[in-house]
């Protein structure tokens, strides 16, 4: 039995003599196998890209086996002689298939295994297991299905209907390209997957249906890892209000698309430097995106109208900007503190309400969404690089909200 895995091996006299291990883990393959002159003897092979002619490990000098965090896909075997340990990484199921037939080498549970006699293993580069794959054509797709080692992804312009669900299996994925397909729904399951980091999706049809299922970008594990999100070209009317839970992103491109506005929870997003939303229809922007300290922004190809700062609320007092109830006023200090909330905690309305919340120009929660003022505001003087129709005027207008006379009178 073969087993494709990352190992990083460890010699403990170096360890006794304070030489202190590189740490890398190396792309490997492990072989188990018996003695051609004793089948009663097994030994381990372990080949690497650095060591392709291979380590011979007899199972008589294994000392203790780690298997604690078998469940994260990781072991470790340690040898009497040598003093060598073998940390491994690997696919989880594969990695409990070759410990449990380890463990019945170990015993002499051996009666209905068949091994390989150890002189008919070799390693080819073919035995290596792939990280990054790309896919150029329908029928370059793998018969046994996407490797499961694959840290990076390309499937592009193959003009796929479908999200392929067996790539919700790759845990070890950082890097996805689906882009210039014709893909109209993730699947939810899509935000469990724990180590995505670049997604795009560019040039798909996410946004065709007038609903868009957002709860693959909303998933436990894609909040805390996703960096960059490219759905430009998905003809999008609409992004969620909750995609202030991205707070791990940085770059987000959403050009030519149908978007009217910007959600103001965007300026909840701390990482946030580069925005691209150039081809789409925007006429304002959200007080809330003048927090976010963006190094680049493109808004060319917009509907913005120069001179557009005027009041948008009729004639009303300063104290109807702020004054709201005891919810409104509970809900503030919950986004202003960043307490967690979730479904599980308070009620979906109430998750709803602080999704929804604004941001006042000096950068506090606004739960009023009726009363707010559109002012311009020149880009050059917010963000680094801007990229816009006109550089010799980049005033913009923004919806400006405000938690206080105070704010409102500047």
């Amino acid at each position: 039995m073969k087993l494709q895995c990352q190992i990083e091996v460890i010699n403990r006299v170096h360890c006794s003599l304070n030489i202190r291990s590189n740490g890398k883990y190396l792309k490997s393959t492990l072989a188990l196998g018996k003695e051609p002159k004793n089948e009663n003897e097994y030994f381990i092979l372990h080949f690497s890209s650095v060591n392709k002619n291979g380590t011979k490990y007899k199972l008589k000098s294994i000392k203790q086996v780690f298997v604690k965090c078998i469940s994260e896909g990781k072991a470790t075997i340690r040898f009497e002689e040598p003093p060598h340990d073998l940390c491994i990484k690997c696919e989880v199921i594969q990695l409990k298939s070759f410990m449990r037939l380890l463990k019945s080498c170990i015993t002499g549970d051996t009666k209905d295994l068949k091994l390989s006699n150890l002189s008919s293993l070799a390693i080819t580069a073919n035995n290596i297991a792939p990280t990054k794959l790309t896919i150029h054509d329908r029928s370059e797709f793998p018969a046994k299905g996407l490797p499961r080692t694959l840290e990076s992804l390309h499937i592009v312009g193959l003009k796929l209907c479908n999200f392929r669900r067996d790539i919700l299996l790759l845990s070890h994925l950082v890097v996805l390209d689906l882009s210039n397909n014709e893909i109209e729904k993730i699947p939810p399951e899509f935000g469990r997957l724990p180590s995505i980091s670049e997604l795009y999706l560019a040039n798909n049809c996410l946004g065709v249906k007038d609903q868009v299922d957002w709860r693959w970008l909303l998933g436990v594990q894609i909040t805390k890892k996703l960096k960059l999100l490219d759905i430009s070209g998905n003809k999008i009317k609409e992004l969620p209000k909750s995609i202030w839970k991205l707070q791990s992103l940085i770059t987000l491109k959403i050009d030519n698309n149908n978007l009217k506005r910007l959600p103001a929870s965007l300026g909840r997003i701390n990482t946030l430097r580069y925005l691209t939303v150039s081809q789409n229809s925007l006429q304002s922007l959200p007080c809330g995106l003048m927090q976010c300290r963006l190094d680049y922004i493109d808004l060319s190809a917009n509907m913005f109208v120069p001179g557009n700062g005027t009041l948008k609320t009729g004639n009303y007092s300063q104290w109807e900007f702020y004054v709201n109830s005891l919810v409104h006023i509970a809900s503030k200090v919950v986004l202003n503190k960043k307490l967690f909330y979730a479904p599980n905690i308070i009620p979906r309305t109430l998750v709803d309400l602080l999704d929804n919340a604004n941001i006042c120009v000096c950068g506090k929660s606004v739960l009023n969404h009726s009363y707010f003022i559109i002012k311009e505001f020149q880009l050059k003087d917010l963000f680094r690089v801007v990229v816009f129709n006109n550089n010799h005027s980049c005033a913009v207008g923004f919806e400006c909200y405000f938690c206080s006379p105070k704010c409102f009178m500047k």
